[in-house]
């Protein structure tokens, strides 16, 4: 027999292939019934910068059930209440949640960022108390990295903690600090040696945020919502019990945690581009049926489809990022790959809706209204979760090259 007659998929491989594809079939299903259940109509497809507090109350509503019922912890390891499923159902998931038009749920930072972070370095008796809260929505979270003077430059950072006892007294000051104003917790890069410089000495903690010694003040941006937010922290306190990891090992555990962000974290914005991306491409042939010329133009035609390629890239870019997480493979500098793409792409796809509408972008009523929104909110993607000048230079010294190449 030549080796060119050999099969190339034997009976068990393809009878276990097609266990696998019924499985997930059954998945989807699964979970398209259990959000056309739980969703109601009136809280889908609504933009992710609508400006009014109670698409904040629907996110944590949605993001509650969505715990309760087990979708939030798929990946997760057995031994800390989740499922150990792979990447396959969470990017179903995900997948149906987009389609439904589901809002993201509130918790969507530390679940995506923290929560893994804290499986990875944390102890047992941290993922036991902390964990349950973030999936049910019963503590929100916030992020405490940024600073005023540490932005780009994140080993900047200033904020201290100070031993007294058995805690930490926290002192400095933090910014961008997203729903600073409504969280429990925060998890925050501080410094835990008095003399170190840049990268050494910091550590990863849970800061109590509902505490003499925490003050939140929140700053509204263009797009209208006031998520944002500083926090000043004077005499704050934070137990001994709440450093994550080893004491002064903080730096590395901050790059896991915004490996994740910049990837898999912000995994149903990024592949939200390719609905987006339909939606534009809708529009646009309507446009052309009614003789509009800004859509017959040969540049937007042109933009068009450099937006549907963005579109692809980024999906598959997010779907490969999350294979790899479920693999338990280093991310690498593939999560910069992903954060370029996506806020620069998502940006370009918000600048070529705005050509093709016109003035009709920044009318206050549909479609113009959720468009701008969209838009507006969207000139931040390139700021928050890293800087895209950041990210290049995460790339570069990847490729062996200089920064700021």
């Amino acid at each position: 027999m030549s080796i060119m007659s050999l099969p190339i998929v034997n009976a068990q491989m393809a009878a276990e292939w097609a266990a696998d594809e019924t499985r997930e079939r059954d998945f989807r299903g699964a979970v398209r019934r259990w959000i056309s259940e739980n969703l109601p109509a009136s809280w889908a497809h609504r933009s992710f910068g609508a400006g009014d507090e109670t698409h904040l109350d629907q996110r944590r509503v949605f993001g509650r059930l969505l715990g309760e019922a087990g979708l939030l912890s798929l990946s997760w390891p057995k031994s800390v209440g989740g499922l150990e499923l792979g990447a396959a159902c969470r990017i179903i998931l995900l997948e149906e949640m987009i389609a439904a038009g589901a809002p993201e749920p509130l918790n969507t930072n530390v679940l995506g960022i923290f929560a893994p972070t804290l499986i990875k370095f944390g102890t047992a008796e941290q993922c036991a108390r902390f964990l349950p809260g973030m999936l049910t929505h019963d503590a929100i979270w916030c992020q405490g990295f940024s600073e005023p003077d540490a932005g780009s430059d994140l080993a900047a950072i200033s904020t201290k903690g100070q031993a007294d006892g058995d805690h930490l007294i926290v002192t400095g000051q933090k910014v961008w600090t997203s729903y600073a104003h409504l969280a429990d917790y925060c998890y925050l890069l501080l410094r835990t040696s008095s003399h170190s410089v840049r990268h050494a000495g910091l550590s990863l903690v849970i800061l109590p945020m509902r505490q003499d010694g925490v003050l939140v003040r929140p700053l509204r941006n263009i797009a209208g919502t006031d998520e944002f937010c500083e926090v000043f922290l004077d005499g704050a306190r934070v137990p001994f019990a709440n450093v994550v990891g080893k004491a002064g090992n903080g730096w590395s555990i901050a790059m896991y945690a915004l490996a994740q962000e910049r990837s898999v974290g912000l995994a149903q914005r990024s592949l939200k581009l390719s609905g987006e991306f339909r939606q534009l491409a809708e529009m646009t042939r309507t446009l052309r049926c009614q003789g509009n010329p800004r859509a017959t133009d040969a540049f937007i035609s042109r933009a068009v489809v450099d937006a549907f390629v963005r579109s692809v890239a980024v999906s598959a870019t997010v779907r490969r990022a999350i294979q790899l997480d479920s693999e338990g493979v280093d991310i690498g500098a593939l999560s910069s790959i992903a954060k370029v793409a996506w806020s620069e792409g998502h940006q370009a796809q918000m600048d070529l809706v705005s050509e093709l509408l016109g003035p009709e972008f920044v009318i206050d009523q549909p479609p113009g209204a959720d468009w701008y929104r969209a838009a507006m909110y969207a000139r931040g993607e390139t700021i928050y979760g890293g800087t895209s000048q950041v990210q290049r230079n995460v790339l570069a010294r990847s490729l062996g090259l200089p920064k700021g190449t």
